[in-house]
């Protein structure tokens, strides 16, 4: 329908420095690309220069309560509650409108759907291997935080694999842990020293406890997985890696993102009934490693492809072209998959088989495929599931031994082709990376918020960041300040395409970011946005936010390494502002000194040359007395003269005007006016003002000033000059006027 506007959901996670978290957000950005639904994924932590990440959920939740524009919220609800607690989670999401639909990750919230990984399920698959497969009968296991529904539900799935194997649950082999290195270590040192139970088996809760485990066994010299077998849970980065690999059981994150968005999708859309399923379970599966006994290659086979051997048609064709649907769902179109199967099953049951034709029409289909797709990791499942399928429908194929062995041919050309896919995205990474650099040392240089909108607008887009928002607070916010502070944003500086934002005290039109709709001429619905919503940190202040749009193909660690640098470039903003305040300021009335004065006037004057209808006037004064009130009562009471006499300067004119301590008892203004008229209003309010002051009776002493005022001719320096000199010569003549008549004490 025309003009209708899209979707919008926000998406809470604590970082995209987790793998996990990473995973799951690009799921989510994958369902929002298929629906065009606009995206803001507000980052809830931010990396201390101890490399720490220190919480600021307080700034996301209030952002997000404050939004207009959100239609849905996906809350990384696991993570954030380990990062901060549970009670403090569940306090910040009472916030959160009751109108606006939620949907909660990795964690069971009360009243609001919930997709999770199947951790049960994961912990028993890998229980299960570790009996059937190994043959193992003591097998001890490692919790993770007391209270963590994850960690509850894997220790329920080591239990249930127990019971189901015949074997007995024992509390003695159940060892604390906290989802950490550490936690590892300190199992088997408890297993070993203090309780002294012979083990064949350690199932820890995660990974991470898993390589503390690991280290903690090969530091005492026990053999993994000879003498003991280990396993974990996540399948994140290092397990893969890690020497031995670590067999471990797999969540689908990024699944569990399309399927966060899918059910956030159905609430918003009203098709999301009563009825329907409140908590979504996510399948995990188990991946043996080096680390339980398992040659990777020899496991490899995924349990869809293992789990389903004969096709219901009882035919190799049909099993093919089936399962090549399931694999290539996502990138290739479903006549191109036809094609392939087609091509590569009429070739391997050709008469006779023919070894070369079939790997040059192989390798054309790797070269086509990369028009689809870039990861052809895929293509091994692709082997594995034509090998199967030889293997079971065997009786169709004429030289099943020479087939095989040229599948295996085939192997090394995926494989070649995936080496030189990771040396390109290497070589990619790094010259993103050197640019990076640049662009972080360009920007630690820059000392004033004009030269930084500049910078981004320049060197970002190298990139490939097309849009930046910066929104600044009126002034830092302490994080010790938790009660009532003030977010509002009133510089906005940044750009997005060709076009710029320069926006400074706008305290007439408050930007709120978590409402686009608040930003002059930033057009959100042009296109659809994934947006990364970044509060902006220097040490324990908070200076404002950041909104940069997300792009798979920039590292998830650039865009911190860019909060971090933004946000010095501002506070080197702002502490340079300080010293430039300081330098032409007057310490005592707040006032802009003789310097100051003249840099604003000559300033101001600028915009007035061409601007013949406005009249400009100088008036010059001189407090009355102030020799009498330090001899009389002291310095001190005279700068507390001093003080109320500015402070009825401030109080009477006009914030556009221009007020200046010249020194001691000497004051200047630079007022615009409409007429003479006007300029005369101008003196004879201040005079007002004054009597107005001393009829309080609040000093034993009258606070005056006497007043020389002078309209300027034209707006230029010369002109201006010329009439200091002529409002100095009408003060002096009132000066004198005023000793004549005994109305002036010295």
């Amino acid at each position: 329908m025309e003009g209708k506007k899209n979707l919008h959901f926000g998406v809470l996670l604590s970082t995209i420095d987790n793998i996990c978290q990473c995973r799951i957000w690009e799921g989510i950005v994958e369902y929002a690309k298929m629906n065009d639904i606009n995206l803001t994924a507000y980052i809830g932590t931010y990396q201390t220069t101890g490399d720490d990440f220190d919480p600021h959920y307080e700034t996301c939740f209030e952002t997000i309560k404050n939004s207009n524009s959100l239609d849905g919220i996906i809350l990384f609800a696991g993570f954030i509650a380990e990062d901060i607690g549970l009670e403090n989670f569940q306090k910040y999401v009472e916030r959160i409108p009751k109108n606006v639909p939620i949907v909660s990750v990795s964690y069971v919230m009360p009243g609001v759907s919930s997709v999770l990984a199947d951790n049960t399920d994961g912990i028993f698959r890998a229980v299960e291997h570790l009996i059937k497969c190994h043959g193992k009968k003591n097998i001890a296991f490692v919790k993770g935080p007391d209270g963590h529904s994850e960690a509850e539900e894997r220790m329920a799935g080591y239990k249930k694999a127990l019971e189901e194997n015949g074997l007995t649950f024992d509390e003695k082999y159940v060892l604390p842990g906290h989802f950490s290195q550490e936690s590892g270590q300190e199992a088997v040192e408890e297993l070993i020293d203090k309780r002294g139970l012979p083990f064949d088996a350690i199932v820890a809760s995660d990974d991470e406890t898993a390589i503390g485990v690991l280290n903690e066994l090969n530091d005492r010299h026990i053999m993994v997985p000879t003498t003991v077998a280990v396993t974990g849970f996540d399948d994140d980065r290092a397990s893969a890696t890690f020497i031995p690999s670590i067999s471990t059981a797999r969540q689908e994150f990024f699944n569990i993102g399309l399927q966060s968005a899918t059910m956030l999708h159905k609430q918003v859309g009203g098709i999301f009934s009563e009825e329907a399923e409140k908590v979504k379970y996510v399948e995990s599966f188990f991946v043996p490693r080096q680390s339980c006994g398992c040659l990777e290659k020899e496991m490899s086979t995924p349990e869809w492809i293992s789990g389903d051997t004969q096709d219901a048609t009882n035919s190799f064709y049909p099993f093919v072209l089936r399962k090549f649907r399931v694999l290539f769902r996502h990138d290739v179109p479903a006549q191109q998959i036809h094609q392939w199967a087609t091509a590569i099953v009429e070739n391997i049951k050709g008469k006779p088989f023919i070894k070369e034709k079939f790997l040059h029409l192989f390798n054309e289909i790797l070269v086509n495929y990369n028009n689809y797709s870039k990861d052809f990791s895929v293509w091994h499942e692709a082997l594995d599931i034509l090998t199967m399928g030889i293997e079971v429908y065997k009786e169709e194929i004429v030289d099943t031994y020479s087939i095989l062995a040229t599948l295996n041919f085939a192997t090394t050309l995926v494989h070649d082709i995936r080496v030189k896919e990771r040396k390109i995205k290497e070589f990619e990474t790094d010259d993103l990376r050197l640019v990076l650099r640049r662009v972080a040392g360009a920007l630690v240089l820059i000392f004033d918020i004009d030269s930084l909108a500049e910078e981004l607008y320049r060197s970002l887009p190298e990139l490939s960041i097309d849009m930046a928002l910066i929104g600044l607070y009126h002034s830092p916010i302490k994080s010790s300040d938790t009660d009532g502070v003030d977010r509002t944003i009133d510089t906005l500086i940044g750009f997005d395409g060709e076009r710029k934002f320069n926006i400074k005290h706008n305290s007439w039109n408050p930007i709120v970011l978590s409402d686009y709709s608040t930003i002059d001429r930033f057009d959100f619905e042009s296109k659809r946005r994934s947006l990364f919503f970044i509060p902006l940190f220097f040490k324990d202040e908070e200076l404002g936010v950041l909104l940069l749009p997300y792009d798979s193909s920039i590292p998830s660690d650039a865009y911190e390494t860019l909060r971090v640098n933004i946000s010095t470039a501002v506070k080197g903003a702002e502490l340079l502002s300080k010293i430039q305040t300081l330098s032409i300021t007057d310490e005592l009335t707040g006032l802009l000194n003789r310097r100051g004065f003249f840099q604003f006037v000559y300033s101001r004057m600028q915009h007035l040359y061409r601007r013949t209808e406005i009249i400009s006037i100088v008036m010059f004064m001189d407090m009355d007395g102030l020799k009498f009130i330090n001899d009389t009562y002291g310095h001190k009471e005279g700068d507390i003269a001093i003080s109320a006499f500015a402070k009825i300067l401030k109080d009477t004119l006009r914030e556009e005007d221009i007020i200046g301590r010249m020194g001691g008892d000497e004051f200047v203004v630079f007022s615009s006016v409409k007429s003479r008229e006007n300029a005369y209003q101008v003196v004879e309010r201040i005079r007002a003002k004054l009597d107005e002051y001393n009829a309080k009776k609040l000093h034993v002493y009258n606070v005056s000033g006497s007043i020389g005022s002078v309209v300027l001719d034209s707006a230029t320096k010369e002109c201006f000059e010329a009439a200091m000199l002529s409002a100095d010569s009408v003060l002096y003549e009132e000066k004198m006027e005023k000793k004549k008549k005994g109305l002036s004490r010295q």
